[in-house]
């Protein structure tokens, strides 16, 4: 293995010894693009069915999860009962894991809604709208609000004041500019 130097005249390691030089940090990089091209994030939380909002990013979650596309760092599931799907499973009374189920058959987001409305509970438009101010305001003055400031420092979004709660910070994240709600 040989070593060649950059415009920088810092040696880099070449782990080709033909006629490309290639170095760790071009192999990283082409990992690191591989890797973006296999997975695509899920929807924003904003998108409502049937005036829900988040269910459809649940939904893409296991959708993307099933076809090995979800990108790593991702939770999905009920382990943690403060999850937004441990939460939204919860809220419309039905077993994840059934949920899961469900969705793997195929079928429209609302096709799937009503089958959970059918299996668990049909929430009223109060509560919906309840639901949906909850997660809306999710991590801005509540007590997941310290959780929420050392995510997005951890993010590289330490310094952002328009990121106030969780759905900012999914939006961030995901590239997606945060909504104002």
């Amino acid at each position: 293995m040989s070593t060649s130097r950059s415009k920088s005249n810092y040696p880099s390691k070449v782990v080709w010894p033909f006629r490309c030089k290639w170095t760790v940090d071009h192999v990283t990089a082409w990992s690191e693009a591989f890797v973006q091209m296999q997975t695509k994030t899920p929807c924003t939380d904003y998108i409502e069915t049937k005036g829900l909002i988040y269910f459809a990013r649940m939904l893409d979650k296991i959708r993307l999860k099933a076809a090995g596309k979800l990108p790593p760092g991702y939770f999905t599931g009920v382990e943690d009962p403060t999850h937004f799907d441990a939460r939204c499973a919860r809220f419309l009374g039905v077993n994840y894991d059934e949920l899961v189920e469900r969705t793997l058959q195929g079928g429209s987001d609302e096709e799937i809604l009503e089958w959970c409305f059918a299996r668990g509970r049909r929430p009223s438009e109060e509560e919906i709208s309840v639901w949906n101010a909850f997660l809306r305001k999710r991590g801005w003055r509540d007590e997941a609000s310290e959780e929420l400031a050392e995510s997005k420092k951890e993010a590289g979004f330490g310094d952002r004041d328009d990121i106030q709660t969780w759905l900012d910070l999914h939006d961030a994240e995901e590239g997606r500019t945060p909504a104002v709600s």
